[in-house]
């Protein structure tokens, strides 16, 4: 008797054992809709994997630097949910950040943050992190200079006076860029053997002493041009007949004289600097009564902010009563005083 009962008491643990695990093993399949799982049950969902491209903000001090070799955008990879992703692609709302804040003058490389991406979503930049060199600010004004090709005037015609609204501008970036800036040149696009007046919206380009781009940053993209186009006839014919007029009695005929070029300081004072102009002289053309009361030419200068010896290339503006000038443009070099 105590031999069967003792039986009858193992198979009974044995099968409430057996119960528990069977139990344990179910619960542990069963899935679960708590808040801390909904991973679980999200990843049941169709996902998908994109690549987007974010524009890129760099912060900085900008009122003492400016920024050299940041690029303008990153691409971002998306991978989640594929309603989020599709989402996020058509909206596009995700903005990379390159923080350089506090740092100075000097090449960095700083991390990548991304932000408005979802938390639902794994977002990664490509690259991750970016180069970017802080430059000393620095600004100043500049003349601008009508330029041209010459070979499109068409033949027996001459260019005899230019006008360029704004006259000057602010050019700013990196110190180095803005010493290295000689004139802004305003380029002005003419038709092969332009004969008659051009009025245009021509671009600004800084340029160096050597006729090459310099980056920086204009105050103004374009300025407004205008250039009187005449026949040259009326020169060639006065040149020959030169000495006819200086007989006349009238005093009214058309005759040409060489005056030369001296620089009058717009902005700052000629007392300091040595001026010199290649050519010295020009030609001009016009009544023998208007070119008896001119013995030079007064070529305007900003001389504000030159501290060492430069060469640049400037308009010549035709006085009243003058018809024409040998030359729309000279070269002038600008020494400071020691």
């Amino acid at each position: 008797m105590n031999k069967w009962t003792s039986s009858k008491i193992v198979n009974v643990a044995f099968s409430f054992l057996l119960a528990l695990l069977i139990t344990a093993y179910v619960l542990s399949t069963k899935p679960s809709y708590s808040g801390s799982n909904n991973n679980q049950y999200t990843s049941l969902l169709p996902e998908k994997k994109a690549t987007i491209t974010s524009p890129l903000t760099v912060q900085f001090n900008s009122s003492d630097y400016v920024i050299v070799g940041a690029p303008s955008s990153v691409s971002v990879t998306l991978q989640g949910s594929s309603a989020l992703v599709t989402a996020a692609q058509s909206h596009n709302e995700i903005q990379a950040v390159a923080d350089l804040r506090g740092l100075g003058v000097g090449q960095h490389t700083v991390n990548v943050a991304l932000t408005g991406v979802s938390s639902s979503l794994t977002a990664t930049a490509s690259p991750q992190t970016v180069t970017v060199t802080l430059a000393e600010k620095d600004s100043a004004k500049k003349d601008v200079q009508v330029q041209y090709d010459d070979s499109k005037i068409a033949s027996g015609y001459q260019v005899t006076n230019t006008t360029v609204d704004p006259k000057t501008v602010t050019i700013t970036g990196p110190k180095e860029n803005v010493d290295a800036v000689d004139h802004v040149g305003a380029d002005v696009a003419l038709n092969k053997s332009t004969k008659s007046n051009v009025t245009q919206s021509t671009k600004l380009t800084a340029y160096d002493k050597n006729g090459d781009a310099v980056q920086v940053t204009l105050s103004q993209q374009t300025a407004q041009v205008s250039m009187t186009i005449s026949s040259s006839g009326l020169s060639s014919s006065s040149s020959s007949s030169s000495s006819s007029s200086q007989s006349s009695t009238s005093g009214s005929s058309s005759t040409t004289k060489k005056v030369s070029l001296v620089g009058q300081a717009s902005a700052g004072s000629t007392d300091n600097f040595h001026i010199s102009f290649s050519p010295s002289s020009v030609t001009i053309a016009g009544s023998s009564d208007t070119l008896s009361s001119i013995d030079s030419l007064p070529v305007s200068l900003d001389l504000s902010n030159i501290t060492s010896k430069v060469t640049k290339t400037v308009s010549l503006t035709k006085p009243s009563g003058v018809d024409s000038l040998s030359d729309q443009s000279v070269q002038v070099t600008i020494s400071p005083k020691s």
